[in-house]
């Protein structure tokens, strides 16, 4: 049996988040090591699956293309990033557990791109190349599995053609915050499509992209499989539709500091989109 069926941004979001908080290498690094979940908005809906609780998901992030453009929110507006050890939270930052890092544990990066040859994308601002500066070798080195979750609505043609492009001393001009991106082959991707395995034992084909009215950046996928299996992935999909999108936060950008095009506007010298 076939079906078919349309996830918003944040309905894939809110997808992922179910199916990443129920991977069995990510109970088991919650329930019995360390579990460190990095900042990102689909990261936030993997949080509120593992925890059981809401939380304010526009917050946690660094990074973010709002209204437009790449931003960075002030440090200030953010959200703590989550570590976990053995089912309790830590009030620790995500760096000083690096070296307590073993093969086991799991860190879940949020990522930026996705091509169908299994490459991921993550881009950078910070000096040091955020997340993936302070994590990526480190934890190559000691064979830490990192998840990326990442809605299709993030596919390209090809990750290792971009990463060549861009850098923030590269760049001669940019509307927005001045990026470069990391190329990441041998990440664990999830997308919609690894999802719906995940959770349904399905196969799901990515069947169209995009819309309107609501539907910007939405996803359209096939599922087959036996018929009951496919009614249960789709009496799930029901019950994720309408989840809402999240509201756009951001700082000024007087005073923000980002290698950003705004950087330093007054509020009222913003185009009418930033405002």
């Amino acid at each position: 049996m076939q079906a078919l069926f349309t996830l918003t941004s944040s309905e894939s979001k809110r997808l992922l988040g179910k199916a990443v908080a129920a991977m069995p290498e990510v109970q088991h690094a919650k329930d019995n090591g360390y579990l460190v979940v990095g900042r990102g908005s689909t990261n936030a809906f993997i949080l509120e699956e593992l925890l059981k609780s809401k939380m304010d998901k526009e917050r946690y992030v660094a990074g973010q293309v709002i209204k437009g453009v790449f931003c960075v929110l002030p440090a200030g507006l953010r959200t703590k990033p989550v570590t976990l050890h053995k089912g309790e939270v830590l009030n620790v930052e995500p760096g000083a557990v690096i070296d307590k890092l073993t093969p086991g544990d799991v860190l879940i990066k949020g990522a930026n791109a996705v091509d169908p040859f299994g490459n991921v994308g993550v881009v950078m601002a910070g000096p040091g190349g955020g997340t993936m500066g302070q994590f990526y070798m480190a934890l190559k080195a000691q064979g830490v599995m990192t998840i990326y979750p990442v809605g299709l609505e993030k596919l390209i043609p090809s990750v290792e053609e971009a990463a060549r492009y861009g850098g923030k001393l590269l760049l001669g001009r940019t509307i927005g915050c001045r990026v470069g991106m990391a190329l990441v082959a041998d990440g664990r991707i999830v997308t919609e499509i690894e999802a719906i395995e995940i959770l349904f034992d399905l196969k799901a084909i990515h069947y169209a992209s995009g819309g309107w009215g609501g539907a910007e950046g939405s996803v359209t996928l096939i599922v087959d499989g036996e018929e009951g299996d496919v009614n249960r992935c789709l009496d799930f999909i029901e019950g994720i539709k309408g989840e809402p999108p999240l509201p756009a936060v951001k700082g000024p950008c007087k005073g923000c500091g980002a290698p950003c095009s705004f950087d330093g506007k007054e509020a009222e010298e913003l185009p009418a989109y930033l405002r």
